[in-house]
């Protein structure tokens, strides 16, 4: 169950002041049984559970301990303390994670899905591991959603923008698509910002779930500010055994370096997400099959269709304690999974913001543009969500530092062409005036003849409004290493101690948003790993 991470259990979290003082001295002169890189679902999952099995564990994260009560609601504020932003090589689509303890938990929309049947079967049969079947991670699913208070919701919550995408489904013939989703939650206070980080710590994040389980056995430590450059390690009768990470403490307040250093371990977990995990083994010479990792990584990218409506669809907020909330209710109840089995894209609800209307319609006229934005509140969005494909997609490190080469296949564009056109006219079915396509270029939509036309207008990534926090693969698994990169226990082969506890894992896009997942694999990575360490 969700839980406060108390003054006394934080007292174990150090920072680059600790370490700059003296205070974290321990952390760089111990040796741990497991050093785990990455506090996020895969991460702190991970070590919590290691901790819980008996381990001594130290975590490493690269942005700062940042407490839900420093929390402002202020969407953008919010998203450059708590997020950290990347680009796909030539600035063709952004890529997005968390960047405080916690990771990218802090700021995602709180919505539990799994993989539909038929991906974690198409997951068997590509990679030959029998368990990773539904029945075999079911009690891993059960763990986290139990730590998580992982709860359905209710129809009896739908506000205007649900009510927008339940009758979207039903205008587009597909009804039994609609689901009423689960969120990690058990009370949700509507504030409608879960992106930004929930000030009111109702959602279930890292810091109020596994951080609190794993600092409560005492044998959890956390570093955080602390980037990991690569690990060290050595070759012996061609298997490598690391043995250290390589960090930079860094103050995020001040962005100067405090110290490098080493972090000693008997095991080793990444868990960064599936850009930075590649970006951090690249770095780690000698590591082996260097050449396949990375190779091939999944966005799962994210697109939003905007609407405007002759009657209001949002209301004002309030001013409490200073701060704006604008209380519209829980931002997703339903998943509009209609579309996903044939045409391999999903939607529900966004949340909303000026900002992002304001970047929709920043094409139009001054005068046309303030009119908008002065009737945002009858505005509504969706968010699409595409299964991707890619054509090429490789994590490279150009000059030290690591880009992602990826370009998309001619599927993967007429998949998110396809999606794009299904929520305009959904949208103007169910009585919008008009509709806002993510483009760079955007034509203007009233008729469902305007939206005809949009769809034989070439597209490609680079012209449409695209970010992911979806992303996966680049340490596929696998039953060996012609198949795989890691094993089924997430183990990279040809290595005795090195593992990977995240979307890294993933052969293909889940077709779901993927933080269950990672922390059900996660939770039996660790669970394994607990039991082993020699």
């Amino acid at each position: 169950m969700i839980r406060p991470l108390t003054q006394d259990l934080a007292r174990r979290i150090y920072g680059a002041h600790d370490v700059a003082v003296g205070s974290a001295r321990h952390v760089l002169s111990h040796t741990f049984d497991v050093c785990v890189i990455g506090s996020g679902c895969g991460g702190a999952v991970a070590a919590s559970t290691l901790a819980a099995g008996g381990r001594d564990v130290v975590l490493l994260e690269r942005g700062p301990f940042r407490p839900p009560k420093d929390y402002t609601f202020q969407a953008l504020g919010m998203a450059t303390r708590l997020g950290h932003l990347e680009l796909t090589r030539g600035h063709r689509t952004a890529l997005l994670q968390g960047n405080v303890l916690g990771g990218s938990s802090i700021i995602y929309g709180a919505v539990a899905m799994r993989p539909p049947a038929y991906v974690l079967d198409e997951w068997q049969r590509t990679t030959g591991l029998e368990d990773l079947s539904a029945a075999a991670l079911e009690p891993h699913y059960d763990e986290v959603g139990t730590a998580l208070s992982v709860t359905r919701q209710s129809t009896a919550l739908e506000n205007r923008p649900n009510a927008i995408v339940r009758q979207m489904a039903h205008a587009l013939g597909r009804p039994e698509g609609l689901h009423v989703v689960q969120r990690y939650t058990a009370g949700c206070a509507g504030v409608g910002l879960c992106n930004f980080g929930c000030a009111v710590d109702r959602k279930g994040t890292m810091l109020n779930s596994f951080l609190p389980l794993g600092l409560e056995t005492g044998r959890l430590t956390v570093l955080t500010e602390a980037n990991v450059h690569g690990l060290e390690g050595e070759r012996r009768s061609g298997v490598y055994r690391a043995s250290a990470a390589r960090v930079t403490c860094r103050s995020a307040d001040t962005g100067a370096d405090v110290t490098r250093c080493t972090v000693k371990a008997r095991a080793f977990v990444s868990a960064a997400g599936a850009f930075f995990t590649s970006a951090l083994l690249l770095k780690s010479d000698e590591l082996p099959h260097r050449d396949r990792i990375g190779a091939k990584i999944y966005l799962q990218p994210h697109a939003q269709v905007l609407a405007l409506f002759d009657q209001p669809v949002t209301a004002r907020g309030e001013i409490v304690e200073g701060r704006y909330l604008p209380f519209n209710g829980v931002p997703a109840i339903y998943n509009f999974l209609g579309f996903l089995p044939d045409r391999q894209f999903w939607w529900l609800a966004s949340i909303l913001f000026p900002a992002n209307l304001a970047a929709s319609v920043s094409h139009l006229p001054v005068e046309e543009h303030a009119a908008i934005m002065r009737r945002y509140h009858y505005t509504s969005s969706v968010t699409i969500t595409t299964r991707d494909n890619p054509r090429r997609s490789r994590v490279i490190i150009d000059r030290g530092h690591a880009r992602l080469d990826f370009h998309e296949s001619r599927r993967d564009t007429e998949i998110l062409r396809d999606s794009l056109v299904h929520a305009a006219k959904g949208f103007l079915s169910v009585g919008a005036q008009r509709v806002f396509m993510p483009s760079l270029a955007p034509p203007q939509i009233t008729t469902v003849q305007d939206v005809d036309a949009f769809a034989r207008r070439p597209l490609a990534y680079d012209g449409v409004l695209l970010y992911s926090d979806h992303t996966s693969g680049g340490t596929q698994m696998g039953k060996d290493s012609r198949e795989g990169v890691t094993d089924g226990s997430g183990r990279l082969f040809d290595t005795s101690n090195v593992y990977v506890a995240d979307s890294s894992l993933f052969p293909s896009s889940c077709g779901a948003n993927p933080s269950w997942t990672i922390m059900a694999l996660s939770h039996r990575l660790a669970c394994r790993l607990a039991s082993s360490i020699v």
